[in-house]
């Protein structure tokens, strides 16, 4: 093979390798709406969920909440405290259906029990 062949087959796979790259890059990918919701923890602990959107780690501190982004209608959400999981509920989404501090959401998770109301106090 001459000189010439070679910078000809050396250009004709660089061409292509910027083709193939420049179509995965301009062939847009379909993905599910991204999806917010609260995380409500009225325990006396911080729990700590994975999170979908980051591949970190959210923590809900006790007594307070956090916003949560999903990619998915259904998932599993599991809560952590020192490392062993402590919360699990499934969740299904429902846009908009949930109002939180002015707000919608696409769903509420309430880790813990709501505290009941005493008659005669306040």
């Amino acid at each position: 093979m001459g000189r010439k062949s070679l910078i000809i087959l050396c250009l004709l796979g660089m061409f292509a390798i910027i083709v193939l790259a420049g179509a995965e890059v301009t062939t847009p990918a379909i993905q599910e709406p991204p999806y917010v919701g609260v995380i409500r923890n009225l325990t006396k602990h911080d729990i700590s969920f994975y999170s979908e959107n980051s591949q970190g780690t959210i923590t809900v501190p006790a007594r307070g909440w956090v916003e949560y982004v999903v990619w998915h209608e259904t998932f599993d959400l599991i809560g952590y405290r020192n490392g062993d999981p402590y919360f699990c509920k499934k969740i299904e989404v429902m846009p908009g259906n949930y109002q939180f501090k002015c707000k919608s959401y696409d769903f509420m998770a309430i880790i813990g029990e709501e505290p009941v109301a005493v008659e005669g106090l306040g």
